[in-house]
């Protein structure tokens, strides 16, 4: 067997190992020499596999503590979508469109499986987002916040994996259209949401849901020249909307 073949078989058992809870988030690997007399493969192939799940995201370096699992994150998915945004026709506007089924999903089963905690959490969000002295740095953090905790609200992990990297990649268009438009009127658009949520009404937080994405998609779309420009070289195209972006849903 090849040292390629080899490093792939060990990265094979680990992350099935990793995957299938032997080893579960924060929980140590066993030691380099572990493994080595384990697989029966050299210690520099172990290290080799270690680097490749690192890369993966399914194990992380601690200074002192050795590697361990790592969390579940989005953050690969993160890093593929960057990718096809910069090496492809695809703008932030056409991420900013898929929002439009995904969170008004995400609100209307927020409303329905939403708990107290999550509730008050939601709260804090727009006491800082309905606050003017508070700075941009922190109206942006209590923006996707409130969106995360949403996500959260549903029970259903795979939207807050799925949403997460989409909003990592959204920040500076946040950032751009909070600092054009100011807090206020997001602050407005979640209270609408909040009031649904708060409500149990699926029907009506996804009708919110649905307004505030048109007009964060509207705001995108002013700022998309100068965004466009940093980010992916190129200019928006005119006489595009969202509803015709995403017309193939209801």
């Amino acid at each position: 067997m090849s040292r390629v073949d080899r490093v792939s078989e060990v990265v094979q058992a680990l992350e099935d190992k990793i995957l299938s809870g032997g080893l579960n988030p924060g929980d140590p690997l066993p030691s380099e020499r572990e493994i080595s007399t384990q697989l029966g493969v050299s210690r520099t192939v172990v290290r080799e596999a270690i680097g490749r799940l690192a890369g993966l995201g399914l194990v992380r370096s601690i200074q002192g503590s050795g590697t361990r699992v790592a969390a579940p994150s989005g953050r690969q998915i993160s890093v593929g979508y960057q990718r096809l945004l910069r090496w492809s026709d695809c703008r932030l506007e056409d991420l900013a469109a898929v929002r439009l089924p995904l969170e008004t999903a995400i609100a209307a089963s927020a409303a329905i499986h939403r708990t107290e905690v999550q509730l008050a959490s939601l709260e804090e969000t727009q006491q800082t987002l309905g606050n003017p002295a508070k700075s941009l740095k922190a109206h942006l953090k209590a923006d996707l916040d409130f969106h995360a905790i949403l996500a959260e609200a549903t029970g259903n992990a795979m939207f807050h994996l799925v949403l997460a990297p989409i909003q990592e990649l959204l920040i500076e268009s946040r950032r751009q259209t909070l600092g054009r438009h100011g807090a206020a009127l997001a602050h407005r658009h979640h209270a609408d949401i909040l009031a649904a949520v708060v409500a149990g009404d699926a029907r009506l937080a996804s009708q919110a849901m649905r307004e505030h994405i048109e007009a964060n998609f509207q705001h995108l779309r002013a700022a998309a020249t100068s965004v466009d420009a940093v980010l992916l070289g190129d200019q928006p195209q005119g006489g595009d909307t969202i509803q015709r972006r995403v017309k193939e849903f209801p």
